[in-house]
């Protein structure tokens, strides 16, 4: 009898043991697919490289993220040589390939002031206008605890207008899809000068998946590459301003809005602005 009762024990140990989520070597919780669920340890962040040493130019990046509350809004902070934290660090992978690692909690606090739910991005701090000839490529992959529900921007560039600065171009994650959403904003940042954003498809995506991307201006127009293809090209309408500065960003801003069950990381290589 004590026997069975063994085997039993046995059993259920294993099966119980296959379908709940592992941990990591620094103890934090993995799902079944091996995806993190949250932010790293104090303890994991002490053992992690400072993003400075991912860049040729660190001097000309500073990230954006939340302050870990609504008072406090969204921090700034230049990238300098001891700069990290659980936004923002580097990792390495088994073949000893350097990535910049970005990971946000959708519930987390301190939001843009005009900003519909919280970010962690990278803000290039070299400006230019859609008259001159500008490029952003870097190639990603990424992770999330809620793939089929978590929509982000992965890459983008605002303009500044008059009112507030306004994206022109953002990289969007959904549901297994890239898209582009490019908006003709006039000079308030508020209305569209068509009255509607365009939407490009630029296919779609799987979870741990590398995708090149490459946004490209030049002369008033757009052009948006995946892995070396044109995918989509777009006319700036004349109403938009082409002597208005533009910047590019780069990272993870939510357009889910406060979710608790969201916890993505996108992991960046190869990052060039021309």
């Amino acid at each position: 009898m004590k026997k069975n009762f063994f085997y039993l024990s046995v059993f259920i140990c294993l099966l119980f043991g296959s379908c709940v989520s592992s941990l990591d070597s620094n103890g934090r919780l993995l799902n079944p697919d091996g995806i993190e669920t949250s932010y790293c340890s104090q303890k994991e962040l002490s053992l992690r490289e400072s993003g400075y040493y991912f860049f040729a130019s660190p001097d000309e990046w500073r990230l954006q993220y939340p302050s870990g509350s609504e008072e406090g809004g969204m921090l700034d902070d230049w990238i300098k040589a001891d700069f990290k934290n659980k936004y923002l660090s580097i990792y390495k992978n088994a073949d000893g390939e350097k990535f910049l690692r970005f990971s946000l909690d959708a519930s987390d606090k301190g939001k843009s002031k005009n900003g519909s739910s919280v970010r962690a991005e990278l803000r290039h701090n070299i400006e230019w206008t859609l008259a001159d000839e500008k490029s952003m490529e870097y190639t990603f992959y990424m992770t999330s605890t809620d793939f089929s529900s978590a929509k982000f921007t992965v890459g983008q560039f605002l303009q500044h207008c008059d009112l507030k600065d306004s994206p022109l171009c953002r990289i969007e994650l959904e549901n297994g899809g890239i898209k582009a959403v490019v908006t003709n904003y006039e000079k308030d940042g508020k209305t569209k000068a068509d009255g509607k954003s365009h939407r490009y498809d630029l296919g779609s995506i799987a979870q741990f998946q590398k995708v090149k991307i490459k946004i490209s201006v030049s002369n008033n127009v757009l052009r948006l590459y995946r892995d070396g293809v044109l995918y989509a090209s777009h006319n700036f309408h004349r109403n938009v301003r082409n002597d208005y500065k533009n910047y590019f960003k780069l990272g993870i801003y939510y357009q889910n809005t406060d979710s608790p069950k969201i916890f993505s990381e996108v992991f960046v290589t190869s990052l060039k602005v021309q």
